[in-house]
């Protein structure tokens, strides 16, 4: 029992060091990261939508393309 009481008794509880201006703006840094990773979580819908629209858009371009060279003659691009 000796034993552990020697053990208890020279624990020292360690005070935590101030917080480092280092610190602090690392911390700002993350919240700030955490903050523009959660906008770009909500307008992903949006531009999921928008880059659908431009991708169809696209394709309706490629084969009227197609079309007008089938008709007019000469090679497709």
């Amino acid at each position: 029992m000796r034993w552990i009481r020697r053990l208890l008794g020279h624990r020292h509880e360690r005070a935590r060091p101030a917080e480092s201006e280092g610190q602090r703006a690392a911390t700002a840094a993350l919240a700030r990261a955490h903050a523009a990773r959660q906008v770009a979580a909500d307008r992903r819908p949006a531009v999921d939508e928008v880059a659908a629209d431009l991708r169809a858009i696209r394709e309706r371009n490629h084969f009227a393309d197609l079309i007008r060279t089938t008709v007019l003659g000469g090679e497709a691009q």
